[in-house]
């Protein structure tokens, strides 16, 4: 048995050896890997003493119906597809309310463990593995299948063939998503999302074929084409930023090839290659474009050497001073060849430029033709004009805005169509993205321009939607006008649209630079709890304690501030967020704070501990809050003791806190806590007791000068 193997309890004890266990006829032979899913063994089907490779869930998943519904529904997705390019399943069944798969073994290894081992493959490879990735896609979406989550992990390179099989259809849908959530819900692979997975958008074909361009981008460059550090962050990034070109990443890989994985990429599904059937082709052709360059490219090089005379002796060999030089019998024609040869590579790189490039290029003219026109025609684009459809109204400082422009076409023929006019250029326009702040003139550009090709243009008299996110990460909070200005590639100027935006600070997890914390056990600061029907003295507890059970069982805490130790005087603070540390041991759960600011009812100098400690008799609230002004509230997901010594993790802020510190009569205030849900456990806070440096705190930020 191998040694790190536990028995599954869905699995019979083995009855020879060889084997580590058995379920009906398969007879179990070992592990083949193991993750947060599941797990994927070998074993050999009795009935027919074939081999197999057995899928099960996670026994913590399969305990729910829905979990083992899920799972079934990834079976009967690949069963439905029977292709060479997609990996077998023999028989789907349930074992002691186990569901399984049994699925042919396959030989060789996953794709991106080869990535880890070859990091770049040569773009032949590359675009074999599309093609036959391809294949298996097409039958798939014939089938109404969708597979969702194509990344290497999903791919396996058999051996010895090197055919690439997809697995793995467990995010597939087939007509209807099984837990009936939406068609676009965002699940998958967050590097290899495409970018309307995120947005959590409708899916079809075409999120499979982005995905797939990842895949080859990655083979070609050895590196994803789009990388964050957070899942967030990488969703964020799959729908705001644009990939470096692959030719940029990968000089060596021929220039059709590149142009069709950036094809892949586009953000807008509809100038994707709109099914695999139609990619598999494309694939076809930009290898057929490739080998020609690379032939004529050879040619080139060969008709070069040949040109040289043989016996022409070089310059340079007659200064050389090197005896290894001037070998005896060897040609002296090698360096003009090189140069022949440079030269040809120079021929080379210039073939493969784009024809909008090339016209920068003077070329030699008769007499009687006109130069070819160099740029876009700015005049050719006036039948264009933008206009917002709908667009974000406020966001949270470092999320992602986006807005949706409708682009118009009021050509009222093949004359005047940009479309048309254009067509043999890459770049036809741009829709440039600028922010104003409200009443001032400076602007900043928080995304790159939106570059259009021709055919992303809508027709003649029609009208088409583009989305433009860009992130607000870095953008101070405040109001702005969001200016988006259709341009020429040189600059000019087509049509503008106006949008305003307001971006708000995001204080619930931002590292609060610029404030300055103010804990309760500076200067005459002081935090307790007081309980119903209790006088005992808890204010040198190490911890603060909110309950509230059944029966009116309850307790308050309260927090007093000494503002007189701040540097931020009270009238000048702009924004105010109270700071709390969890303590474990305390109520696990989803929990809600509330906060008030004592205005009523309580001395300035209350007493924390012994003599004259405040207790529920002598608090203001014992009655209720009434008269107080309420600050705020604080949803606490404190599930799987989540948030335990996690330092100032807890925050509360709002205009309430800001305005009730602003007003104030005196530099000494306190604030109460109340548990909003009911839960026989207490909710725990450090106290400034417990540790000084996890103390309730102020976190306070003067106006901006």
């Amino acid at each position: 048995m191998q040694p790190d193997f536990i028995l599954p309890d869905f699995l019979e004890p083995s009855k020879r050896d060889g084997e580590l266990g058995r379920m009906g006829p398969y007879r179990i032979l070992g592990q083949l890997g193991k993750g947060g899913m599941g797990e994927v063994l070998h074993a050999r089907d009795a009935r027919l003493n074939r081999d197999v490779a057995l899928k099960f869930m996670n026994t913590k998943y399969a305990s729910t119906l829905e979990s083992r519904r899920r799972f079934v529904e990834e079976a009967r997705s690949m069963a439905a597809v029977h292709h060479d390019n997609v990996a077998t399943i023999f028989e789907v069944g349930v074992h002691q309310k186990m569901p399984f798969i049994a699925m042919e073994l396959l030989k060789g290894k996953p794709l991106n463990v080869l990535i880890k081992e070859k990091e770049r493959f040569d773009y032949r490879e590359v675009m074999q593995t599309a093609k036959e990735v391809c294949k298996g896609l097409a039958a798939a979406h014939k089938n109404g299948i969708v597979h969702r989550d194509i990344k290497p992990g999903n791919i396996w390179i058999e051996v010895p063939s090197g055919r690439a099989k997809i697995l793995d259809f467990g995010l597939a849908i087939a007509n209807v998503i099984p837990d009936g959530s939406p068609r676009g819900a965002a699940v998958g692979s967050p590097g290899y999302l495409a970018p309307e997975q995120a947005r959590n958008d409708p899916v079809d074909d075409r999120t499979d074929l982005y995905s797939l361009g990842v895949v080859l981008y990655q083979m070609c460059s050895g590196r994803l084409p789009i990388r964050a550090e957070t899942v967030t962050e990488q969703m964020i990034a799959n729908i705001c930023l644009i990939p470096r070109p692959l030719k940029e990443r990968s000089p060596d890989t021929p220039t059709p090839v590149c142009e069709l994985i950036d094809r892949l990429l586009d953000k807008e599904p509809r100038n994707r290659p709109s099914s695999a059937e139609e990619l598999h082709l494309l694939i076809g052709k930009a290898m057929e474009t490739s080998e020609s360059e690379n032939k004529i490219s050879l040619q080139i090089v060969t008709e070069t050497k040949e040109s040289k005379p043989a016996t022409q002796p070089s310059p340079i060999d007659h200064q050389s001073k090197n005896p290894s030089d001037k070998v005896k019998g060897k040609p002296k024609w090698v360096i003009p060849s090189i140069a022949g040869a440079v030269l040809a590579c120079l021929l080379i790189v210039w073939s493969l430029v784009p024809e909008s490039r090339k016209a920068a290029t003077p070329a030699p003219q008769s007499s009687d033709s006109s130069p070819p026109s160099q740029k876009v025609n700015s005049e050719s684009l006036r039948p264009l004009a933008i206009s917002q459809s709908t667009g974000t109204d406020t966001v949270i400082t470092g999320d992602a805005a986006r807005f949706k422009l409708r682009i118009e076409n009021r050509a009222v023929g093949p004359q005047s169509d940009p479309r048309i006019l254009n067509r043999d250029f890459r770049v036809a326009a741009e829709i440039v993205t600028m922010l104003r702040p409200v009443g001032k003139t400076q602007k900043q550009r928080p995304t790159f321009p939106k570059k259009l090709s021709p055919r992303q243009l809508p027709s003649a008299g029609q009208t088409e939607e583009l989305d433009i996110q860009f992130l607000t990460t870095g953008i101070l909070p405040g109001k702005f006008d969001v200016l988006f200005e259709l341009q020429s590639p040189d600059g000019t100027t087509i049509s503008q649209s106006t949008s305003q935006l307001t971006v708000q600070e995001n204080l619930g997890d931002s590292e609060l630079l610029g404030f300055e914390r103010l804990r309760t056990h500076a200067g005459n600061g002081a935090d307790t709890f007081v309980k119903t029907d209790s006088q005992q003295d808890v204010g040198g507890s190490k911890s603060l304690q909110l309950i509230r059970k059944a029966g009116d069982q309850q307790s308050h805490v309260y927090l007093r501030f000494d503002l007189s130790k701040s540097k931020v005087n009270r009238e000048q603070v702009d924004r105010a967020v109270l700071l709390l540390t969890t303590q474990g041991g305390g109520f696990v759960g989803v929990g809600e704070v509330l906060a008030y600011g004592i205005v009523d009812g309580l001395d300035d100098n209350w007493v924390e501990t012994k003599q004259g400690h405040l207790t529920w008799d002598q608090s203001p609230c014992r009655s209720g809050v009434g008269g107080q002004k309420f600050l705020g509230n604080c949803r606490l997901d404190n599930r799987g003791d989540r948030w335990k010594d996690k330092a100032d993790a807890v925050r509360l802020f709002g205009p309430g806190l800001d305005d009730f510190i602003r007003t104030a009569p005196s530099d000494q205030i306190t604030i109460m806590l109340v548990r909003e849900n009911q839960a026989e456990k207490p909710t725990l806070f450090k106290s400034r007791e417990g540790k000084p440096s996890q103390a309730p705190a102020l976190a306070l930020r003067r106006v901006p000068q």
